[in-house]
């Protein structure tokens, strides 16, 4: 009885992870419109926090089958591009609006998918 409350509690810390990056994203996404540049770190440590995320539930993952391995190297790629949305934040392109868009679209997209 002891493994499954620990494996509840390793869950609860992951999403604690993604609600924590998904805030700074919104946060450093909204603070960027406005042309205040400190909100760049705050979009990339959002990035990086999901980044560890997706590789945590890849590598604590035990024996995915097919379906599994496919959609975890789906939002690993995923979150790679918000790595490329925020070197275009550093570069002083506009490019990453349109990643972070394609990035949300895919999630919500996959989220409802069955």
């Amino acid at each position: 009885m002891d493994q499954p409350a620990k494996d509840i509690r390793k869950n609860n810390y992951i999403q604690y992870l993604y609600v924590g990056g998904i805030l700074l994203i919104i946060t450093g996404s909204l603070g960027h419109f406005f042309n205040q540049p400190f909100f760049k770190y705050i979009f990339g440590a959002g990035s990086l926090i999901l980044i560890v995320k997706q590789l945590i539930e890849m590598f604590n993952t035990v024996s995915p089958d097919f379906r599994q391995k496919r959609l975890l190297r789906m939002n690993l790629m995923l979150t790679l591009m918000l790595a490329l949305a925020t070197y275009s934040m550093f570069d002083g392109t506009t490019l990453w609006i349109a990643v972070v868009l394609i990035y949300a679209l895919v999630t919500l997209y996959m989220s409802f998918r069955n």
